[in-house]
């Protein structure tokens, strides 16, 4: 018969490994944080529409659920009319929704998505041609500022998923670049889509998921993105032309910045 002694070593040694264990779990890197998932028409409660109708504009937006394709569907007509109604309104035309913020917790504080450990946006979308822009919106100074970055779509009319690194998105205010501030990935409150190319007509936008990834998944997505983004390329000399100068303005306001930081 064992001994005491033994048993209690032996459930010693198991409980060791078992903490190990737990904790090598626990410290697993996470790869993949769904933001938004439109698997059903109960999904799109968690959002919410706005367009320059709030501020007498003629603009018309809407997010239904599609049947057919199971999944979310941003569509309407952008129109660039100004109300005659407000003198003061001298620019109109916007479109866009955004998921709902989540409810506080018990002290009234509010509640974050955590990204510290992704990289990403990734995005399954189908749609047209019209310029869409990725908003995110997290701890700022002040609660209408939103990070930005347009929505590149390689093969327009056909499901495909754009992924844009977090560290590329601009502070903006009311649609202005503010100084280049880095989100701060552990604050970030809401995500949402809008539609701000400043011309009239209808668009039509589909989303299956919106997810924040790491840099192993984005490379995933990338690698298979990366054929139809050569064929874009070849069928698209003049917009690839104007992404090409939008990365490198990009890339020369964040060297400013981090060597303004460096100062």
């Amino acid at each position: 018969m064992a001994s005491s002694e033994g048993i209690v070593a032996r459930a010693m040694r198991a409980m060791q490994l078992y903490l190990r264990n737990s904790t090598k779990v626990k410290m697993a890197r996470q790869e993949v944080f769904d933001l938004i998932n439109f698997d059903s028409p109960e999904s799109l409660s968690k959002c919410l529409m706005r367009s320059d109708q709030e501020l007498g504009g003629y603009s018309t937006a809407n997010l239904d659920w599609d049947e057919k394709e199971k999944c979310a569907h941003f569509h309407g007509n952008l129109s660039l009319d100004l109300p005659p109604s407000r003198p003061e309104i001298t620019r109109s035309g916007y479109a866009m929704f955004r998921t709902k913020d989540r409810p506080r917790n018990y002290k009234n504080d509010d509640l974050y998505w955590n990204l510290t450990d992704l990289t990403h946006i990734a995005m399954r979308v189908k749609g047209d041609r019209r310029k869409y822009f990725v908003n995110l919106q997290s701890k700022t100074a002040l609660p209408t500022e939103i990070h930005q970055h347009r929505l590149f779509l390689y093969d327009p009319g056909n499901w495909e998923v754009a992924v844009i690194p977090l560290n590329l998105f601009l502070l903006t205010h009311w649609g202005r670049v503010e100084h280049h501030q880095v989100i701060d990935k552990a604050r970030v409150k809401t995500v949402g889509i809008g539609l701000l190319d400043r011309r009239y007509g209808p668009f039509s936008l589909k989303i299956g998921w919106i997810k924040a990834i790491s840099d192993d998944e984005a490379l995933r997505y990338l690698q298979e993105r990366r054929e139809r983004y050569e064929i874009w390329k070849q069928n698209n000399p003049q917009a690839a032309a104007e992404e090409q100068k939008l990365i490198e303005k990009r890339e020369f306001e964040k060297k400013t910045r981090e060597e303004t930081m460096d100062l």
